[in-house]
């Protein structure tokens, strides 16, 4: 059985193929701000959305878990 195996393979490799080698880029790899649409007017709605949890989050525990548990 394993006899049947080897011989199905494929034949190995007997010297590796000549690849040219790569070179890194060196270049920045980020993404300058002034290119990304709507970056600044998606971060200030998303302090928006964080400054309302943060205020449900205080409400909630001030005010209703309070009389929920008490």
């Amino acid at each position: 059985m394993v006899r049947a195996v080897e011989m199905s393979l494929a034949p190995a490799q007997a010297a590796p193929s000549r690849r040219p080698r790569l070179v890194p880029d060196t270049r920045d790899p980020s993404i300058p701000l002034d290119r990304v649409p709507f970056f600044t007017r998606d971060l200030a709605r998303l302090g928006v959305i964080v400054a309302c949890m943060l205020a449900l989050l205080f409400v909630s525990a001030t005010f209703i878990i309070p009389r929920i548990a008490g």
